[in-house]
């Protein structure tokens, strides 16, 4: 069987693609492909960046199925040309060659092609809102105020993808992972974090990437720099305009005290606590600079109604400051 080259490189679908894909990986490692025919193969690839990505993916799948032994190549073509068939065949037929594909080798990328492989899901909170999430490899992930992420399980890798706002994680064990234990990274903006066994937080800014450490270590992959190998009780920022990650200490602060449901302060400043609470709030919370200097200490429950009321009602028992409304529903924290 000889793959067809398109009229028109770029205008397929993705389906199509990955059928031209699979075809190729099939004829040139069926053990009959002679040097035309890898040539023919890479001219193909050349052709478009759409068909080299449809090849990649094709690579990343056949070497999950590689760990099972291999089977002739006339089988091969076998199991492919009957998954050309299974569209138009009974589901008792298509699950027959299914389990045939399943056997091994380059077979086990029809079966990819047609169940998919890669699980996605969405999850977001509002401002205000927290939530905690249970994924099926028995990670616990937790999303503060106004988040999002995105979860990409595969064979081989655990993704999740930081949209905005802030994550925190207990990676799970994967026990049940076909393949054995898979890798877990988080992806944010300006840095990948790739978890070997640990607990750690992500906080997404503007034009800043945060982790934070709690048990295990992290990988932190930013840019070309090679990867810092972050420790528990670690901190470290990645800032847009640099790829070097830097360490920061700030002990004023419990990072992930929030998935407790509370905000511990020690010592902190006012304007750095004005600002975590802003993070609550649907409208603008301020703080003058002139009170931005006093510290502020205590555990400051997220539960219940009006949890950032609460708190700016302690800090006027407390601190020489008091709160000033202006148009808009902005409140800015002021000198008494």
């Amino acid at each position: 069987m000889k793959p067809a080259f398109p009229s028109t490189p770029g205008s397929e679908s993705r389906g199509d693609l990955l059928d031209q894909a699979i075809a190729w990986a099939v004829r040139l490692g069926s053990g009959g492909a002679d040097d035309r025919a890898h040539e023919a193969c890479n001219a193909w690839r050349a052709a478009h960046p759409a068909h080299e990505q449809a090849w990649q993916q094709v690579q990343t799948v056949e070497d999950a199925f590689r760990q099972v032994p291999p089977v002739s190549g006339a089988l091969a073509h076998g199991a492919l040309q009957a998954a050309t068939r299974m569209r138009t065949q009974s589901r008792r037929r298509a699950l027959g060659v299914m389990g045939l594909a399943a056997t091994g080798g380059v077979l086990g990328l029809f079966v990819w092609r047609e169940a998919p492989w890669v699980q996605r899901a969405e999850y977001a909170t509002a401002i205000g809102e927290r939530k905690r999430v249970m994924l099926a490899d028995g990670t616990e992930l937790n999303l503060n105020t106004g988040s999002e992420v995105q979860v990409v399980f595969s064979p081989r890798r655990r993704l999740i993808v930081l949209r905005r706002g802030e994550l925190f994680v207990r990676t799970g064990a994967d026990t049940g992972a076909m393949l054995g234990h898979r890798t877990f990274w988080v992806e944010a903006p300006h840095a990948r974090f790739e978890a070997l066994g640990t607990r750690f937080g992500v906080r997404q800014a503007d034009n800043e990437t945060r982790l934070s450490m709690t048990e295990g270590r992290v990988a932190i992959h930013a840019g070309d720099a090679p990867a810092v190998i972050a420790q528990a009780g670690d901190g470290y920022i990645i800032r847009a305009n640099t790829t070097e990650p830097q360490r920061i200490v700030d002990r004023s602060f419990e990072t992930d005290a929030w998935t407790d449901g509370a905000l511990v302060a020690k010592q902190m400043r006012l304007d750095a606590f004005v600002a975590e609470l802003a993070r609550y709030r649907s409208t603008p919370l301020r703080c003058d600079a002139d009170v931005a200097s006093l510290r502020v200490s205590g555990v400051f429950q997220l539960g219940g109604p009006d949890p950032v009321g609460r708190a700016l009602e302690a800090l006027v028992r407390t601190l020489p400051v008091r709160l000033e409304s202006s148009t808009g529903d902005t409140l800015t924290v002021s000198r008494r």
